[in-house]
């Protein structure tokens, strides 16, 4: 059994809050564990979960791993890790002025009363030769030069670097591209990404058998102007069906390959060699030819790329009924999952469940339908508008949690 975490008050300063965030971002995730989000991210299980503590900053690089893993707005969260540096470094040098000041005040007292000497005081040749020690000259220390010497040359580096007038997140920026990758332009707008596996190439069609145009390593971060619909690719990492492309000058990378994902409401663009969005998805179920216990849910529609199911019921154990995400499918599993109503416990008889056209792992469109199963018969559900269907489609297209 995982073990609970420590709790975490995000109100108790810059850095509570900054882990409390990261513990959020896990939690809209669908709460992956810290071995799942490890295969992701490229850091220790250990490492993410430090992360998450609240106990010491994390550095930008895992901070990065840990959002892009659970599929945040790594732009967002850039922005966030240098805030919470600088309001940490702000609180150092104002507890460093404290103490600055409480020596000052202690250097201009009076030096105190010695005490009187106790009745069983040490002898008085005992304290002549302790005080003739201490009067002694301190022995020479060599290294005192050497560390003078480096400590101008750590000082002169700065001075040059802050010459060329490079903010922290330029320096951060600097230090962690790798070889091979093109530098984070400093246009604003848009949305970023990060490469993760070995080779991402960047194509002239949002297809895998566009040309290549380029090919980039892995931990580069990128800037894309916007993004569109094209082959399906699945994510290597999580398994789950994507048909975003970004946009990445003239050319192209599948979303399956890039952790980052474009920030809510930013609508797919035309481009050339794109496929246009889903619509007119309709849901039908019935009883399973292979299963006696299952029920079979598929579905039809124009330009479906990803469909995922969900059914709001409620699980053994658990205290209330919630949505729960079924399958995530393409078109290689006709868009269709078999699902046994009998996991569903205490829950009303009548069960909804919905199939959203999805653009892969969160990110679901409005493109949905929904039927009400019950023993004998299916209907239409009344009342899945507004907020609780917001809700069912987007755990029917949530990325998938693996482990």
């Amino acid at each position: 059994m995982a073990r609970r975490p420590r709790p975490l008050d995000p109100a108790d300063g810059p850095l509570q809050a900054f882990a409390h965030g990261l513990r959020e971002l896990r939690e809209s995730a669908g709460n992956p564990t810290y071995r799942s989000l490890a295969r992701i991210a490229g850091f220790s299980a250990t490492t993410l979960s430090d992360a998450a503590a609240g106990l010491r900053r994390p550095s930008l690089e895992v901070t990065l791993a840990f959002v892009g893993a659970c599929r945040g707005d790594e732009d967002d969260w850039s922005r966030r890790w240098h805030r919470l540096e600088a309001e940490l470094t702000d609180a150092r040098h104002s507890t460093d002025d404290g103490e600055l000041a409480t020596a000052a005040r202690e250097s201009t007292e009076p030096p105190a009363e010695p005490p009187a000497a106790p009745v069983d005081s040490l002898p008085s040749e005992t304290l002549t030769a302790v005080v003739l020690d201490l009067a002694q000259p301190a022995p020479p220390r060599p290294w005192r030069g050497r560390f003078a010497l480096a400590a101008g040359v750590v000082t002169a580096l700065v001075g040059s670097l802050l010459a060329l007038h490079l903010s922290t997140e330029d320096l951060n920026q600097l230090a962690q591209i790798p070889p091979g990758c093109p530098k984070l332009p400093d246009t604003k707008g848009g949305f970023t990404g990060r490469t993760y596996t070995d080779t991402t190439r960047v194509r002239d069609a949002p297809s895998l058998g566009g040309q290549v145009l380029q090919e980039l390593p892995a931990g580069c971060r990128l800037r894309f102007s916007g993004y569109c619909l094209g082959d399906v690719v699945i994510d290597a990492t999580g398994n789950s069906p994507d048909v975003r492309w970004f946009e990445l000058g003239n050319g192209y990378i599948s979303s399956a390959v890039v952790h980052g994902n474009p920030p809510p409401g930013l609508p797919p663009a035309d481009c050339p060699g794109g496929h246009p969005g889903p619509s007119d998805l309709a849901l039908t179920a019935r009883p399973s030819a292979t299963d006696p216990s299952g029920v079979e849910l598929s579905t039809t529609g124009r330009q479906l790329g990803v469909v995922g199911f969900a059914a709001y019921y409620q699980e053994r154990g658990a205290d209330r009924p919630r949505w729960h995400q079924l399958a995530m499918t393409t078109a290689k599993q006709e868009f269709r999952t078999t699902w046994q109503p009998g996991a569903a416990d205490g829950g009303p008889a009548e069960i909804p469940v919905l199939a959203a056209a999805c653009l892969g792992g969160q990110a679901p469109t409005d493109t949905s339908d929904a039927l009400l199963l019950a023993p004998g018969k299916t209907g239409r559900p009344d009342a899945l508008t507004g907020d609780a269907l917001r809700i069912a489609r987007a755990e029917a297209c949530r990325y998938p949690v693996n482990g």
